[in-house]
């Protein structure tokens, strides 16, 4: 009699551990066609706010500097420049809300080599936090924690986050990506926006060798539904088990 709270305790734990894990399979990324955001595909960023000079993303100068480029967005006459999204997990291939990822120019090359992934700069305005390029992929840690993004749910699209969970002993600072507008109107990314840059993607190419995300889950996907059916038995188990203990 004595080990049935701590039955129920255990029973009640598992059962809510399993529906938690359930419930995020499904946290995908979808592109504008309804498809799973892929590692190793290219998308280009389509902003959604409905602004006539709004465009896609792409890297320049701002403020008579040329060894700094940060990530600005384009006139809405221009699509900007193709993005590949890496997770900070190397064995997954899709892309899932608010996880650690490396966001990487795929068609831009620089003289100098320079690289085109995105990071925060914190020197070239002061007390702003922009996005520019010139991070490092891979290699979580203290070392690159300015190099890691996230994409999360906004309204009926998506947002740019910063707020890396790459470093268990650090205390980064974190905040939605929005649009700063300078004075020569060149819109740029920083970090700590009151108003997200509200995006969306579309795919420009597809990677054979990555594999295939599974279907975004539906009530008419089978799997989806062996998935609840099989929470439903887990359920009435434990109810019926509990019940018998009363």
């Amino acid at each position: 009699m004595a080990l049935r709270p701590f039955l129920v305790a255990i029973i009640l734990s598992t059962s809510f551990i399993f529906l938690v894990k359930a419930q995020n399979i499904s946290e995908l990324v979808f592109d504008i066609s309804g498809n799973p955001l892929v590692k190793g595909s290219q998308y280009f960023i389509v902003p959604v706010s409905g602004r006539s000079n709004e465009g896609g993303l792409d890297v320049s100068s701002i403020r008579n500097t040329v060894d700094t480029l940060v990530v600005t967005q384009n006139a809405q006459s221009s699509a900007g420049n193709s993005l590949r999204f890496t997770p900070v997990d190397s064995n997954e291939n899709i892309i899932r809300l608010s996880i650690d990822l490396n966001v990487k120019f795929m068609n831009i090359i620089f003289s100098d080599n320079m690289s085109t992934v995105w990071t925060i700069n914190t020197r070239l305005i002061p007390q702003r936090n922009l996005v520019s390029v010139g991070g490092v992929e891979g290699n979580p840690g203290r070392d690159t924690l300015g190099n890691w993004f996230k994409i999360d749910k906004y309204e009926e699209a998506y947002k740019f986050v910063y707020c890396p969970g790459v470093c268990e002993t650090c205390r980064p600072f974190c905040g939605d990506i929005g649009i700063l507008v300078e004075p020569n109107n060149k819109r740029v990314l920083f970090v700590g926006s009151d108003k997200p840059l509200k995006v969306t993607f579309e795919n420009t190419t597809s990677v054979v060798t990555v594999t295939k995300a599974p279907p975004t889950p539906s009530a008419s996907d089978p799997h989806r539904l062996s998935t609840m059916s099989f929470i439903n038995v887990v359920m009435c188990i434990v109810i019926g088990y509990l019940t018998k203990l009363m």
